[in-house]
């Protein structure tokens, strides 16, 4: 088996072309690595489009994705050779933006997976050719909005996104138990109650149970469908491919993190298993994203797995438009500005705009000899975002990626070497760069 250099990145919220800063000298050579990669990967969390289709509505309660097909053009220029469509922003403009979206992915050939007309497009392989062999992607999320379904052979499928569902299970003890039974009585004469071995009772909706427990707990169960679902899809594409990437769009957050940690920085522990569970399949690497923040890395069996790669560009309040949906959650008039709304989310306490964890990341280059992991290095970037100006101010760069420096850089790779020491992964800082060697 032939080497490989892998080169991955994180969510990119991208609004506007990027390759324009290319010049900059602490963009530049991020750019190059890009380029200098045999494949090159990016989790495209938006819809690129002119506006076809329509707004999504119905469960939705963030800003809608939508940039102009010339950043197609533009990822593709600066590189990259694959990307994730499987994301909460895939079918922000229904079937229509998903078509369109996938139709300029296809005309600047940059290879896509995780989305597509029905489940079994959705859930299939992207492939790269490249002189290393061939290289796949499989890509999932755990989002429940806009999830594509199978065609039979009298129903048309759904389009929409490949799921990992993670249904909400509350286990009570007794005492508690029989409290929430009174309650959901009082309140929803309707609700579900099942009376068989386990009792237990849906509510507020089908995907959440509450039963009776030893133990007063929350647990994430995975769907089976969608567990064996993946794990075909990876190893069918292992039997197709010489290199297979799976990647997970996940915005659950760990339940009960050690102390000195947040829960956003772990996953829950059934997305930990699963991961383990792709790796075994035949995975090489686990590309994990979606909560916006860098998580640990963990080599299994030799092989690495990204509980989450943070951000590579953030541009979330440069979309000229928005929905009047959105509009309307925020309290707003149609005769409103696009501008007005974000200033109105950006107003404190707005999450993003507080945290620098949402604007220091990384970008890792993997490197395979002879089929098994060589290397990783992971470089840290920052997304331009100076948090003690106005957004107002620099509302047209914030969110570009460019290299760190100094203790920036040295910080980023702290924080990341505490994240994975979660998982008994040890990072060497050198050169301003992460390696880790297994």
């Amino acid at each position: 088996m032939k080497d490989l250099k892998l080169l991955c990145v994180g969510d990119a919220f991208i609004a506007r072309p990027i390759g324009v800063y290319g010049g900059r000298p602490d963009v530049a050579p991020l750019f190059k690595r890009i380029k200098d990669a045999d494949v090159a990967f990016i989790n495209l969390e938006i819809s690129v489009h002119s506006f076809e289709g329509y707004p999504i509505g119905e469960g939705k309660y963030d800003a809608y994705g939508q940039a102009d097909p010339s950043v197609a053009d533009d990822i593709k220029e600066i590189g990259f050779d694959a990307c994730s469509m499987a994301n909460n922003h895939a079918m922000d403009y229904s079937e229509g933006g998903l078509r369109a979206t996938l139709g300029n992915l296809d005309r600047v050939g940059l290879a896509h997976s995780g989305s597509g007309l029905n489940l079994a497009l959705a859930r299939e392989p992207a492939f790269v050719d490249t002189p290393s062999g061939v290289v796949s992607f499989v890509s999932a999320c755990t989002w429940d909005l806009c999830i594509a379904s199978h065609a039979r052979k009298d129903v048309a499928g759904r389009p929409g996104i490949n799921p990992f569902h993670l249904d909400t299970v509350y286990h009570l003890r007794p005492e508690q138990w029989e409290q929430f039974k009174r309650i959901v009585v009082d309140v929803d004469h309707a609700a579900d109650i099942f009376v068989n071995e386990p009792t237990f009772i849906r509510f507020p909706d089908r995907k959440t149970k509450f039963m009776k427990g030893a133990e007063t707990r929350r647990e994430y169960v995975p769907r089976k469908a969608d567990v064996e679902g993946n794990l075909r899809a990876v190893k069918d594409a292992c039997q197709l491919s010489d290199w297979v990437f799976f990647s997970m769009h996940d915005h659950f957050q760990g339940v009960h993190p050690p102390k000195g940690y947040r829960k956003l920085d772990l996953p829950p522990e059934e997305v930990k298993e699963f991961a383990h569970k792709v790796i075994d399949a035949g995975a090489h690497s686990y590309l994990g994203h979606g909560p916006h923040v860098m998580r640990g890395i963990e080599i299994y069996k030799g092989k690495p797995i990204f509980y989450s790669l943070g951000n590579f560009v953030f541009q979330s309040t440069l979309i000229r438009r928005q929905p009047g949906d959105l509009f309307d959650l925020w309290g707003l008039t149609g005769e409103q500005s696009t501008v007005e709304l974000y200033e109105k989310r950006e107003a404190p306490p707005a999450v993003f705009f507080e945290d620098p964890s949402y604007w220091e990341s990384f970008v890792a280059e993997i490197d395979y000899a002879g089929g098994k992991l060589k290397e990783i290095r992971c470089i840290p970037i920052v997304l331009d975002y100076d948090p003690k100006k106005p957004l107002a101010d620099q509302r047209t760069t914030a969110g570009v990626p460019r290299l760190a420096k100094g203790k920036q850089a040295k910080k980023i790779i702290d924080d990341l070497s505490r994240l994975s020491k979660l998982y008994g992964t040890e990072i060497e800082y050198k050169d301003g760069v992460g390696v880790i060697r297994p």
